[in-house]
């Protein structure tokens, strides 16, 4: 499936210190985030609004993996190795490494030097942290792709949803400290499929409105259902189904890949990084200020008794409860979850910091 192709058919630095911006979903602000911030987003195919996984192989070729949770975290739920300061943070630095790598006649090096814009303004970036927890998308295939559409998209669709019918970004994804069996995709540094190994790499994650008349008008498209053997009202039927459905975006694409064999029992988890410098084309006096957004991930089959579990669980006090609420509670009871030890002590160190 090609983003272009698919355009064509459709109508359409020094070093310095960072600052973690608290955002209003994410990590607090000026809104108190609740247990459902980062719900689904509906028109995205409900998405959340953070990093969760699929597995796209082109066209309808998509499956998503269960979203069993997504809840916001406090920014200093970070590991050390991450927090956006001067000197240690791996994540603005493997934003700098990205930027500086010159364009060479690898894929990925075009690719990036296509998309990337040439420098970032570090001290302006906001970061969002949050915990999710989702199936394998793919039982057994042993790769996922990474998306965070409902972190990207979400706004602007609120914004104007009936006009806007397609967006595209290139941020830099990448996984750190994973446990078991979410990890690197690939032996091959050149695949532009891939998500950063131990840094960032670009990935296309893109939207496009659902279309009910395949690039023409509702009359045309009638006459293709009827020339196809359809009635009048067989093919009135059919549009007015398609119709129904254009609130709805397509995502894509086959990007950001991560290994992904999660132990039965136990799961898999990692740390992964979206960084969003905006459109490469913009000025940089026009362009918005960059923003990240790093996920606690948690992957387990959805066989996994773990996963059942998660099904189960909901703050006492419903999806309105306070984040910070619900990060208490679940970190009370994860012991029963049915997690690895050492994912249990990851996760509830995140959920308990404040």
């Amino acid at each position: 499936w090609s983003w272009t192709s698919a355009l064509g058919r459709l109508p359409l630095a020094p070093t310095r210190q960072v600052a973690i911006v608290a955002s209003p979903t994410a990590c607090g602000g000026m809104e108190e985030p609740t247990a459902s911030s980062l719900r689904g987003v509906a028109a995205l195919q409900f998405l959340p609004r953070c990093a969760t996984l699929v597995q796209y192989g082109g066209g309808d070729d998509m499956r998503q993996g269960e979203a069993l949770l997504s809840l916001p975290l406090a920014a200093s739920a970070l590991p050390p190795a991450l927090k956006a300061s001067a000197m240690v943070g791996a994540v603005a630095h493997a934003v700098d490494a990205a930027l500086a790598v010159a364009p060479s006649a690898a894929a990925a090096g075009q690719f990036a030097a296509e998309h990337l814009p040439a420098t970032w303004q570090r001290d302006d970036c906001s970061w969002d942290v949050a915990l999710a927890v989702v199936t394998e998308p793919g039982l057994g295939s042993g790769w996922a792709n990474l998306y965070w559409h409902g972190w990207l998209f979400s706004d602007p669709i609120a914004r104007d949803a009936a006009g806007l019918y397609a967006a595209q970004r290139f941020p830099l994804c990448g996984p750190w400290e994973p446990i078991g069996g979410l990890g690197v995709f690939g032996v091959t540094a050149g695949d532009v499929r891939a998500a950063g190994a131990g840094g960032l790499r670009a990935a296309d994650q893109h939207i496009h409105k659902v279309d009910a008349y395949a690039g023409g008008d509702r009359e045309g498209t009638l006459k293709l259902y009827m020339e196809q053997g359809f009635d009048r009202n067989s093919a009135e039927v059919a549009v007015l189904s398609a119709e129904l459905d254009c609130d709805q975006y397509h995502v894509g694409s086959d990007s950001a890949r991560v290994a992904l064999q999660p132990a039965v029992p136990g799961g898999a988890a990692a740390w992964v990084a979206c960084v969003d410098l905006g459109p490469a084309d913009v000025e940089a006096s026009d362009r918005a200020a960059p923003r990240a957004q790093l996920t606690l991930l948690v992957a387990l089959s959805g066989a996994d008794d773990a996963a059942r579990w998660f099904r189960r669980w909901a703050p006492a006090a419903g999806d309105e409860a306070p984040a910070a609420t619900a990060r208490a509670e679940l970190a009370a009871s994860l012991g029963d979850a049915g997690l690895s030890d050492a994912i249990v002590d990851r996760v509830r160190s995140a959920l308990l910091a404040t």
